[in-house]
């Protein structure tokens, strides 16, 4: 069980560097904020699977508020985005 665990945040990790590729290289200002909403939700799920091999609880925590910081930064770049009219940054 630990062995799936640990090559699950290994592909996790894998796939946020290619979101950040994604992120750094996006056509658009959308495509961007798509995928730094990715790589939020991506480090969510890392930051919990942490937390069961480790078997500490108070990263659910720590999980949660990052979550909320996440959705908090996407409607502040959204509002930013609509702004501009999602033109090319």
């Amino acid at each position: 069980m630990n062995k799936m665990l640990i090559f699950s945040s290994l592909f996790l990790s894998i796939t946020i560097f290619m979101c950040i590729f994604r992120a750094v290289k996006g056509s658009t200002a959308a495509d961007r904020l798509v995928a730094i909403n990715v790589i939020g939700t991506k480090t969510i799920i890392l930051i919990l699977i942490v937390s069961f091999i480790l078997k500490e609880t108070y990263f659910v925590d720590v999980a949660l508020v990052y979550a909320l910081i996440s959705f908090v930064a996407s409607i502040v770049i959204s509002k930013f985005i609509g702004r501009w009219g999602g033109k090319k940054v």
